[in-house]
């Protein structure tokens, strides 16, 4: 509560490490300052020295003798309550007279974001942006409380933030199925903080006029909103234990495959005349190719998965055990790429490649697999799935009929011809 009402300038004023200002024999105390006075609110005496000292060392204002003088800091009330972890503070200690002060100063501000993010608060760094990062006003002739005026700040806490949940997601995505299911409710709120943080990036972006210094914050949108969008999938597929207890309407992923072939040649010999290559004279000819190909094929993107840049780091999100499958372009997908082994593989085939702004798109795609996989089935057995996937992600009843569409038009077999 005090942080989301906390002046923003005062936050930054929090993130100081400040030393006992009062004097003995002229020289500085100098402990860690855990308190500010209530007379005044600044940071300026230790608890030992506040007890003996008569007025503030900075404004001389008089302390009161009557009372309370001295009350905790907010970013040792977050440690006092387990908000932020105690190890960040005795790291301070350890660094006392040796560390770097701007750094320990940047680390106590981030420390104290973090508390925001995970307190749904992001919208305080976003103002943090607006109203001080961006305030002419918002300046200090002190270079330590200036630098935390600065945007790069927030920018580096953005990237550190993304670095570390995607770490911790990691962490989960290896730990197996029943893990998983243990922490959907941790999962889901990593989705939310994957959210906040880009939202407070688009604030930056939406803050800055001149494209140099926004190049790096949309990679760094764009490998946030892809983790979300990879583990809200991932946490659909936790929910109904990634299908292995749902009967495929395909005796083998080797029959499935053989008939998604089928469909191909099907699709090559429905072809008509006047659209070949043999009808314009060119030498040749226009091969059929099925909804899945062109729906993969405009995900879109030419450089390869492991080497777009700004994919890099979030590679870490996909099964290990089949890493070497994404050594091919997206344009490269064809038949071959399509039926996906396995649910897991759908989701980072699809959630892992191609702009985050064709989610929508992957979307359709992953229901078209489903429906690839159970549609002969009985209704009672797999069409729920359909329906809570709609529900989970805001689909409509109309979108979920042209992915069934879409699916038939690639289906050759007179069962299909009759639906």
């Amino acid at each position: 509560e005090q942080l989301a009402s906390i002046d923003l300038i005062e936050l930054s004023k929090e993130a100081r490490i400040e030393h006992c200002r009062a004097t003995r024999d002229l020289s500085s105390c100098g402990r860690y300052v855990q308190h500010v006075l209530n007379s005044c609110g600044h940071a300026s005496l230790c608890a030992e020295c506040s007890q003996r000292c008569d007025v503030c060392p900075i404004c001389r204002s008089p302390i009161p003798d009557n009372g309370k003088r001295v009350r905790l800091r907010l970013y040792h009330k977050c440690l006092e309550v387990g908000l932020i972890s105690k190890q960040h503070d005795e790291r301070f200690q350890e660094k006392e007279g040796h560390g770097d002060p701007v750094n320990m100063d940047v680390q106590r501000l981030h420390s104290l974001f973090d508390v925001a993010l995970q307190n749904n608060l992001v919208s305080l760094i976003c103002h943090y942006i607006t109203d001080v990062c961006l305030d002419e006003n918002a300046v200090s002739s002190d270079p330590l409380l200036a630098f935390l005026l600065d945007e790069v700040v927030i920018k580096d806490w953005c990237k550190r933030a993304v670095k570390a949940l995607i770490s911790e997601i990691c962490t989960i995505y290896r730990s197996g199925l029943e893990t998983m299911k243990s922490k959907l409710s941790q999962m889901q709120k990593f989705a939310v903080q994957l959210s906040g943080i880009s939202t407070v990036v688009e604030a930056m972006i939406a803050s800055f006029r001149e494209a140099a210094h926004v190049n790096d914050l949309h990679h760094l949108i764009e490998n946030t909103m892809k983790a979300k969008q990879h583990l809200e999938a991932m946490i659909w597929c936790t929910r109904h234990e990634f299908l292995e207890k749902i009967c495929s309407r395909h005796a083998s992923f080797a029959t499935w495959s053989a008939d998604v072939i089928e469909r191909k040649k099907s699709a090559e010999e429905r072809q008509w005349p006047e659209f070949s290559g043999k009808s314009s004279g060119h030498n040749e000819v226009n091969q059929g190719i099925l909804f899945i190909e062109q729906a993969l094929q405009n995900l879109g993107g030419q450089q390869s998965y492991r080497d777009n840049e700004e994919e890099a780091e979030i590679t870490c999100l996909q099964n290990e055990q089949s890493a070497f499958e994404f050594s091919y372009t997206i344009d490269q997908f064809s038949v071959n790429s399509y039926p996906f082994k396995n649910l897991r593989e759908a989701v980072d085939v699809l959630f892992l490649h191609g702009g985050s702004d064709m989610v929508i798109a992957k979307q359709a795609i992953f229901l078209y697999y489903i429906f690839d996989r159970h549609w002969t089935r009985p209704d009672s057995e797999w069409r729920y799935l359909v329906d809570d996937f709609a529900a989970t992600f805001g689909i409509s009843c109309r979108t979920l009929l042209e992915c069934l569409v879409f699916y038939l038009l690639d289906d050759h077999s007179s069962q299909a011809l009759e639906v």
